[in-house]
């Protein structure tokens, strides 16, 4: 059963690092960054949440290198946190890392200070109150995923304190990637790949979709992949969906079905998110209309994508190339996203978003068309922009029919 102070549990032998991921530091001159821009806000600390590592560590990761290793749980008694870890980063002083159990990786974390509780939100305030941050000013990163049961406890131990939102503390730094972490994702892309393609080599009549779902996943975890999400296979009419629960069912593939391929997951941390779309067996000339336009609008926007344009340029253009084919109705309006220590980040590629692009940042590129009763189509790209021209990093064959 478990605890609800994880404190005295005894530390199990820890495993031994195969391969680098960033550097402590590299985390150590994020600290300082970070630190910074805490003082310039006039804020006395930042409190960073994250959430379990296959969810939403990001901005906890960036400036830790922990991974929360257990799934986000049920608030319950004194059990208040699992899932999540928090950083408390005062504008003076050294942080203090909140874990929710002992079983982190001490070899990675940059903390010197790590703190084990599975009642983090009474960790967190004994921590604040040591730092004699009883009053004032606090911001947060990662409002969004903080719990609300968790920030009611926090202002019920703190009433002196004011918190306020400060993801952009983080995301302005985000945004753009270090060549360590640009390494990380091409590897992480590689492994999208080689799941991929053997996901597309297991293609055939008769076969389930779990079957290829199942080939994919094995294949990018021989590869390295520190977890796969899902490998979503779409085949007849659901292909037509942009989205679907569950990633695979029992359904057949026949000769004709139009069938969507979406891999996502990570390696050390940093995601990979490709998409392909193919026909089983040979396409008819309307498939091969929507297949060819798709991936026309997939290149249009990455022959636009370097610093200077706006986000929103590229939606248009790609918008205008599908409409022009005769998919007016049927383009999906979300065409891509930011990639990082998080599947999706800033900036949304969507109508409305004016973010510069800038040299630095990983995109995914991925218009999409999706015909009820018909058939769907998206070809997704993992780009870097740079100052010339944009760096394709996944590099798995895009035209399939």
């Amino acid at each position: 059963m478990l605890s609800a102070n994880l404190n005295s549990l005894e530390r199990r032998q820890e495993p031994t690092v195969t391969e680098d991921g960033i550097q402590k530091g590299e985390i150590k001159a994020r600290l300082q960054r970070t630190r910074e821009l805490i003082g310039e806000r006039e804020l006395g600390a930042l409190l960073v949440v994250g959430r379990a590592f296959y969810d939403r560590s990001g901005n906890l990761t960036y400036l830790t290198n922990h991974f929360p290793p257990f799934p986000t749980c049920v608030v319950s008694g004194k059990v208040r946190g699992l899932g999540h870890g928090m950083l408390i980063l005062p504008a003076k002083g050294d942080p203090v890392l909140v874990v929710d159990g002992p079983e982190y990786r001490r070899d990675m974390v940059a903390i010197d200070e790590v703190r084990v509780n599975a009642n983090m939100t009474a960790e967190v305030k004994d921590v604040l109150e040591e730092r004699k941050l009883t009053s004032g000013r606090v911001g947060i990163a990662g409002e969004d995923i903080l719990p609300v049961t968790l920030y009611k406890d926090l202002v019920a131990y703190l009433p002196g304190i004011s918190f306020e939102a400060a993801d952009d503390i983080l995301s302005g730094q985000r945004i753009v990637k270090s060549e360590a972490e640009i390494g990380l994702l091409k590897k992480a892309a590689q492994i999208a790949d080689a799941g991929l393609e053997a996901a597309l080599g297991a293609l055939a009549e008769g076969k389930r979709e779990q079957d290829i779902c199942a080939q994919g996943t094995g294949a990018a975890l021989e590869a390295g992949a520190d977890f796969v999400r899902y490998l979503r296979v779409h085949s007849g009419d659901w292909s037509a969906w942009g989205t679907r629960w569950p990633q695979a069912t029992d359904r057949k593939l026949k000769k004709g079905d139009m069938v969507g391929l979406d891999i996502i997951g990570a390696r050390i941390g940093y995601q990979f998110d490709v998409l392909r779309s193919t026909v089983l067996g040979r396409a008819n000339d309307w498939q091969r209309k929507l297949l060819e336009t798709s991936l026309e609008a997939t290149e249009r926007m990455i022959e636009l994508a370097k610093p200077g344009i706006g986000a929103e340029e590229l939606v248009e253009a790609a918008g205008q190339l599908m409409a022009k084919a005769g998919f007016g109705e049927h383009f999906s309006g979300f065409m891509g996203h930011g990639i990082g220590l998080e599947t999706v980040e800033d900036p949304y590629l969507i109508k409305g978003v004016t973010t510069e692009l800038r040299e630095g940042m990983v995109l995914c590129i991925e218009p999409g068309i999706f015909v009820p009763g018909l058939g769907g189509s998206r070809i997704e790209q993992e780009i870097v922009i740079r100052r010339d021209k944009p760096e394709l990093i996944s590099f798995c064959k895009a035209r399939l029919w």
